[in-house]
């Protein structure tokens, strides 16, 4: 999840976050449509619900038909992200609402915690408190007239794909969940095969790539034993030089970028710090994976660096196929980066390169695994 430090850090040094990109969709700008037709398409409201004393703002897309329509409540990744999912240009949460409320299914899209109409603040909370933000999001349809409640689910994008199973494992209120690149293994785990597949699409000798996952290893440990900060801050500061470092070439810019770098180890050691990553690094998600038994999708990218494929696919369809789950699909979008783009090398790199569109029929998928168990409302 390559979150609000990532993006303060600049391009050049996106290997520094190891936090599981939370899943910044791309947008198709071509398929953005004009207002105009968006009105005549379907209804847009602005909506505010609440997890206990957080307020949660966001948009409700709903079909023109009258009646009660399926719903979908969109979970973001981690970091300040606003209620669009916004992401180097890229608006992933609105042609995901777009699409599929287009297609019959209603759609609850809200701002993170800190970030728009939203109270809280960016990574002073758990991935299950997130999870609790989701079965509130949830139990606000079901108040609705115009919702199905019996028909809602939850679609998560990398934390978002870890926080469905959360949700769903500790509710009958959620219907099915669709996990869009969410990873299988211990967050730690997960953050080292990350910083190892980003440093190979990117061109790191073993040694250096050694070095980075030495480093943060010793990082992880400090975080786990509460150390102080004067223990930390070093490191962090030698893993955004070494991580700018590996990269391909090591250009006069690239020193500027160093010196950027050295410049946000407050920001880096605040997030390490953070009640976030401290759930998260000793977060199992077989955990909740175990007791999904709502009908569940997980999709991945073959170039996702975020959350390694091989890392993760069999460990989540091992885990659903021994708990009895009678209805999941795990499915690989082929050349697809973590945000579902057709890549080249799936590194975050490549991210303002890329056209900003999906990679053809990810988005047709997703909606007609929902619509097959839906009822859509045609009149």
């Amino acid at each position: 999840m390559l979150g609000h430090v990532q993006n303060r850090i600049k391009t050049s040094c996106t290997l520094l976050l190891t936090v599981l990109l939370s899943g910044q969709f791309a947008v198709n700008a071509g398929t953005l449509g004009k207002k105009e037709d968006e009105a005549m398409s379907y209804i847009q409201k602005e909506v505010v619900f609440f997890n206990k004393d957080v307020t949660l703002a966001g948009t409700l897309t709903l079909p023109r038909t009258s009646g009660r329509h399926p719903a979908v409540v969109l979970l973001h990744g981690s970091g300040p992200l606003n209620r669009d999912h916004e992401f180097f240009g890229m608006k992933t949460f609105w042609i995901i609402a777009d699409h599929l409320t287009r297609r019959g299914v209603a759609v609850l899209r809200y701002d993170s915690r800190g970030v728009g109409g939203s109270g809280g603040a960016p990574y002073q909370f758990t991935l299950q408190d997130v999870a609790e933000d989701a079965l509130a999001a949830i139990r606000y349809l079901k108040t609705r007239n115009d919702i199905n409640p019996a028909r809602i689910g939850l679609c998560g994008i990398s934390q978002g794909a870890i926080v469905a199973p959360i949700a769903a494992s500790g509710s009958e209120d959620v219907a099915f969940i669709i996990c869009l690149a969410g990873i299988g293994v211990p967050g730690a785990q997960a953050q080292i095969a990350q910083m190892t597949s980003i440093a190979k699409a990117n061109g790191a000798s073993e040694q250096e790539i050694a070095e980075l996952v030495e480093n943060l290893k010793r990082i992880i440990s400090l975080v786990r034993n509460e150390a102080d900060e004067a223990e930390i801050r070093p490191l962090i500061t030698t893993m955004l030089k070494n991580q700018c470092v590996s990269m391909s070439q090591k250009s006069e810019k690239q020193t500027q970028d160093n010196k950027a770098a050295d410049t946000h180890v407050d920001c880096v050691l605040s997030w390490y710090k953070s009640p976030w990553f401290r759930f998260f690094i000793d977060y199992d998600p077989k955990t909740a994976l175990k007791q999904v038994m709502c009908p569940a999708l997980f999709l991945f990218g073959e170039l996702d660096t975020q959350v390694p494929l091989q890392a993760n696919r069999t460990v989540i369809g091992d885990v659903l196929k021994k708990s009895g789950n009678k209805d999941y699909t795990l499915k690989t979008i082929p050349g697809a980066n973590h945000v579902f783009q057709v890549a080249n090398t799936g590194s975050p790199y490549e991210y303002l390169s890329l056209e900003k569109k999906f990679a053809p029929g990810f988005l047709e998928f997703v909606s007609d695994w929902v619509l097959k168990r839906v009822d859509i409302v045609t009149q």
